[in-house]
């Protein structure tokens, strides 16, 4: 029996098994593995501009704007726009140099020449040394103008059989962002007020925006927040339980109560095993990437496979620049055999394709994908 792009998704995020084929992308949540460059590549090598429609991709981004973004960029819009803050430049101290760019949450961007869609981030909480400047720092607001956008969108994807997903936030993320990442990790263990205090507002804003998005249709809520080194958490895990879990538990515990049909994607780099069972605990659905290079992929899907689905495992670290195409062809083909067995896994790179990435490594990543996808295999 074939499935629906819609249900076959479903299937793999409740883990019923009875799929007709694994699934697979480009794409990761409601973000484009491509950047600007790896993207340009494609296209001129393939022709192919779309490759949701061209490769019938299931999960499609409900997204706001009037033609959809193909690449990643740090300032890529997926789903409902933000509205800036009102952090202006004056407001650093020095004041930030001519050309930079700001996010919603007030936080400079200045861009990489020799790496288009990678920028450097100026932290406009990095230099407040009080708990007031962090109590009164403003969040962005929600375009309601892109609401209806987005409604409709989601209600398109579902019609065609297909299941929206859409950026909903982060906190980890957006916390150090605000403070800096060390000015942020010395606040978890020296200032926790301020650590508390800053997060609460992310926090808040982070559970705003997604309700924002249930309520628009959308139907996989996607969170970014990266815990992850190559070797293991950023931080201790005691104080990501203590500070991170009690937040995510709020978030999605209001989320699911008002919503039940709604899904929960965490995307978070690195080695994050250790937290893992907390993630399940606190409600996400599905956990993206589970990076080879950091972890053993196989075994940690073996493991938590029947409680969390997992995306991606395809590894950019290595595979995908440095391997060969019998490498790629090998590490795809393993991967499906595996969610033929533990049907909780949609096959997708780990992370964003950089432009090192050579397009014969790309173009046979997706031919060994529609290779060996079929139940039959």
């Amino acid at each position: 029996m074939e499935l629906s792009p819609r249900e076959r998704i479903i299937r793999v995020l409740k883990r019923r098994g009875d799929l007709d084929r694994i699934p697979w992308s480009f794409h990761f949540g409601a973000s484009s593995a491509f950047t600007p460059g790896s993207y340009k590549k494609f296209t001129e090598h393939t022709k192919i501009t779309n490759v949701n429609d061209y490769y019938q991709f299931e999960v499609r981004i409900a997204h706001s704007d009037e033609i959809e973004q193909q690449f990643h960029t740090s300032s890529s819009n997926f789903g409902l726009k933000m509205l800036p803050n009102g952090i202006k430049e004056d407001y650093f101290e020095p004041s930030l140099p001519q050309g930079t760019s700001m996010t919603s949450w007030g936080v400079g961007l200045i861009e990489w020449p020799d790496n288009p869609g990678s920028e450097q981030m100026i932290h406009p909480l990095a230099n407040k040394n009080d708990l007031k400047s962090i109590e009164e720092y403003p969040i962005p607001g929600i375009d309601q103008d892109s609401f209806p956008i987005v409604q409709r969108r989601a209600q398109e994807i579902k019609s065609k059989g297909y299941i929206s997903s859409a950026y909903c936030g982060s906190l980890y993320e957006w916390s150090h962002w605000l403070r800096g990442m060390e000015t942020f990790m010395v606040d978890l263990l020296a200032r926790p007020v301020f650590a508390q205090t800053l997060l609460r507002k992310v926090a808040d804003f982070t559970y705003k925006f997604a309700r924002a998005h249930a309520e628009a249709g959308v139907e996989i809520l996607c969170f970014y927040d990266d815990y992850g080194m190559q070797s293991c958490l950023q931080i201790n895990p005691s104080l990501w339980r203590k500070y991170l879990k009690p937040e995510w538990e709020r978030i999605i515990g209001g989320l699911r109560s008002a919503y039940p049909d709604r899904y929960f994607f965490l995307h978070s780099c690195g080695n994050i095993e250790q937290i893992i069972p907390d993630l399940i605990q606190v409600g996400f659905d599905v956990l993206h990437p589970i990076q080879p290079e950091c972890q053993d992929s196989e075994r940690i899907i073996r493991q938590y496979g029947d409680r969390i689905s997992f995306w991606g495992t395809i590894s950019v670290q290595n595979t995908l620049p440095f391997g060969t195409v019998e490498d790629v062809d090998k590490e795809v083909k393993s991967r499906m055999d595996l969610a033929r067995l533990i049907p909780s896994l949609i096959v997708a790179p780990s992370n964003t394709l950089g432009q090192e990435i050579p397009i014969q490594n790309i173009i046979a990543y997706t031919e060994a994908c529609q290779k060996y996808c079929h139940v039959e295999c």
